[in-house]
């Protein structure tokens, strides 16, 4: 043995138990690199379902939070159509059968007529079908009795169908102990037969609070929810579900509405905030992460199947592995054949510690790619990153969603390429404030790949990256908000037209008449008794005086509601305020008209009208012009307002940005956006002021 010893080269001698241990090592290496990828894989798929049932939680949050603002919005309108018309208080009383919304227990009651622009209200749903028809919310009003607050007219059903009438809201609730102090109550609420996201605002007359006026929306929109989630992929083989507190299945793609209250996944999740959870499904292992919603009082799941998902990632590792480690081993049992011992045993050391380094450098790279890629694509708002051509380099998933295009179409685009043609014009002046101030938040206009046009308000800032500056912006949908804002502002001011021209209605039908009359009685002082001279100067200095009164009447009336423009139209209207105006010798006004035909919406031509005038006077007050020009032309689609003057001008910054300065105008562009106008403001010291305004038609 020890001469077959003696036959082997020295160099074999050494190579063959190192070579030994080191297959023994990589043997070990790669097994336990198999066994912690499948650790990490597992730990990643628990961290990506963590992350799907937080991104769904959030945004049942954010649909309960946008219900709030819409109840809030809701009741404010109510609460204006509502003593927008005539509230009175009848003797008469009724007796109803009062039904408590809790116990269902029932006892008669008497309560007072009341009436709203002439009906009474205990047999007339139009107000209440009216706020439905025009904000598609419930709505009720409520009387107050002895035992809390009855509803005298409501569109609120039972689960028959009829409407919740003589149903009361019980002294005891927390919504009727804020009434009673005058306040107003937002917050979730029983009613009737279900929860909603409600508003409760006391009626008062005479420091008494007599009633309360109700708004609500559903709490739960689950049509919608399922459609969202509905939409959503875990993986491949994944999908999110939801519970009630019950067990009930709510939302699932196979067998909702199935009861699982007695289920082991159930009593495991019961009365737990949230977590990871394991379980069978159909003979199949399940891997799930879970978080209860208080305000919906549902369990949300996110799901995948563990097999399938990681049956590939299990047979591409060990097959990698393996291929590595016979790699590995035949490369240095090669090396190591013609090296020595002892720089065998270095290269080793070095070699395991290089590769230690590599790995964990690369793990924290791909984590921190991975960490940054979902955080990028899980916003809710489209982000866009640009550089200083305007090129688009970047965007998130959210982008493609809104707009249509896929990254890689972006990725060939502008951001004009995105703007409409009227805030395409705005670009380079927006991406000059951004490079001045760092960053920059205004409005603009989308174009859909489809053509749809999406309101949105964009927040710009300068970034750093690889010694290049680029933009990154921040893009919301603010669609619904300018829909919401601009149906409040123009059903504030048609409200305040109906009751300026109901006033000078009033002044022209009782006041005029009454003068006359009083004209008819003064005539009839020519009596004998007097001397006819004086009697004669005695009745002409009285018609004069009613005749005065009743053109003052006119005067009155017209400037409240100007009959122009009911009987004429806008042009007719600005042309006799124009006239009115060039005859004081104050001002010089020159309006021209191009391409306008025919008449416009009412409300379009009153708003356009009111405008007009308020820059006028505007002018004439503080302006110190001697010279106006007003140009109104009208295209295919659009309508165009120009408007100049040669005033001493102001600081547009400083009065836009004053909380005491610049009402006036500030109302003129409150009345240009009710309409869903454009504007933009020149002016500054000594050199004049100009509007120009832009309406589509």
């Amino acid at each position: 043995m020890g001469e077959y010893n003696s036959n082997i080269p020295l160099k074999l001698r050494l190579f063959l138990p190192i070579a030994f241990i080191i297959i023994v090592i990589i043997t070990i290496a790669s097994f336990l690199i198999i066994r912690n990828s499948l650790e990490v894989f597992d730990l990643q798929a628990e961290k990506n379902l963590e992350l799907e049932v937080k991104t769904i939680d959030k945004m049942f949050e954010r649909e309960r939070q946008l219900k709030m603002e819409k109840v809030e919005v809701n009741l404010r309108v109510t609460h204006n159509l509502f003593y927008g018309q005539a509230f009175n208080i009848s003797n008469q009383k009724r007796t109803v059968k009062a039904i408590n919304q809790l116990t269902n227990e029932i006892h008669e009651v008497a309560i007072n007529e009341w009436l709203l622009n002439g009906r009474y209200i205990n047999d007339d749903f139009s107000f209440v079908d009216s706020v439905r028809h025009l904000l598609g919310c419930t709505a009720t009003i409520f009387q107050k009795i002895d035992e809390g607050y009855i509803r005298m007219s409501t569109n609120v059903e039972n689960k028959d169908g009829s409407r919740a009438l003589n149903t009361f809201i019980p002294n005891s609730s927390p919504v009727i102990q804020a009434i009673e102090q005058k306040q107003i109550y937002y917050g979730r609420a029983y009613v009737v037969n279900d929860w909603y996201i409600t508003a409760y605002e006391p009626i008062i007359k005479n420091d008494e609070v007599l009633g309360m006026l109700y708004v609500g929306e559903k709490e739960k929109d689950l049509p919608k929810l399922r459609e969202i989630l509905y939409g959503l992929k875990i993986g491949k083989t994944g999908y999110p579900f939801v519970f009630d507190k019950n067990g009930i299945i709510v939302i699932h793609p196979s067998i909702e509405g199935q009861n699982w209250k007695d289920s082991t996944l159930f009593k495991n999740v019961e009365r737990k905030n949230g977590g990871i959870i394991k379980y069978n499904y159909l003979g199949n292992e399940k891997l799930a992460a879970f978080t209860f919603n208080k305000d919906f009082e549902f369990y949300i799941f996110s799901s995948i199947e563990t097999k399938a998902e990681n049956r590939q990632f299990i047979r591409n590792t060990i097959l990698t592995s393996v291929l590595i480690a016979i790699i590995s081993v035949v490369l240095l049992l090669v090396v190591l054949y013609f090296l020595t011992a002892e720089r065998i045993y270095h290269y080793l050391k070095q070699l395991n510690i290089s590769k230690e380094k590599l790995n964990s450098a690369t793990e924290a790279l791909k984590q921190s790619e991975l960490n940054f890629q979902t955080l990028f694509n899980s916003t809710g708002d489209d982000i866009y990153v640009t550089d200083d051509n305007g090129k688009i380099i970047e965007v998130n998933q959210s982008s493609c969603n809104s707009l249509g295009y896929t990254r890689e179409e972006f990725l060939q685009m502008k951001m004009i390429d995105l703007k409409t043609s009227r805030y395409s014009q705005h670009l380079s002046e927006n991406r000059e404030k951004i490079y001045t101030y760092g960053q920059y938040t205004f409005e603009s206009e989308h174009v859909t790949k489809d053509g749809r046009v999406i309101q949105v308000e964009i927040t710009s800032r300068i970034v750093d990256f690889d010694t290049n500056k680029y933009i990154l912006s921040v893009a919301r949908n603010i669609g619904l908000r300018k829909e919401t804002e601009r149906e409040v502002l123009s059903a504030v001011i048609r409200t305040e037209e109906r009751e300026r021209e109901r006033f000078a209605k009033d002044m022209h039908d009782s006041i005029g008449p009454l003068m006359s009359t009083v004209k008819l009685y003064v005539n009839e002082l020519k009596s004998p008794n007097l001397e006819l001279e004086e009697r004669t100067d005695f009745v002409n200095q009285t018609n004069n005086i009613i005749d005065e009164a009743v053109n003052s009447i006119r005067t009155i009336s017209n400037n409240l509601m100007p009959r122009v423009i009911h009987n004429y139209g806008l042009v007719t209207a600005i042309e006799s305020f124009c006239e009115k105006v060039n005859k004081t010798n104050t001002i010089n006004i020159n309006f021209v008209k191009k391409n306008i035909k025919e008449r416009f919406d009412q409300n379009l031509e009153l708003i356009l009208f009111r405008v007009t005038t308020e820059l006028i006077n505007n002018t004439i007050k503080h302006a110190k012009a001697k010279h106006i020009l007003i140009e109104l032309k009208k295209s295919t689609n659009q309508m165009k307002l120009y408007f100049v003057d040669d005033g001493i001008g102001f600081n547009k910054d400083e009065i836009m940005t004053s909380e005491q300065k610049g009402m006036g105008l500030k109302n003129i562009i409150s009345r240009i956006k009710s309409i869903n106008g454009a504007y933009k403001i020149e002016s500054s010291p000594n050199r004049g002021f100009k509007i120009k305004v832009n309406i589509d038609l």
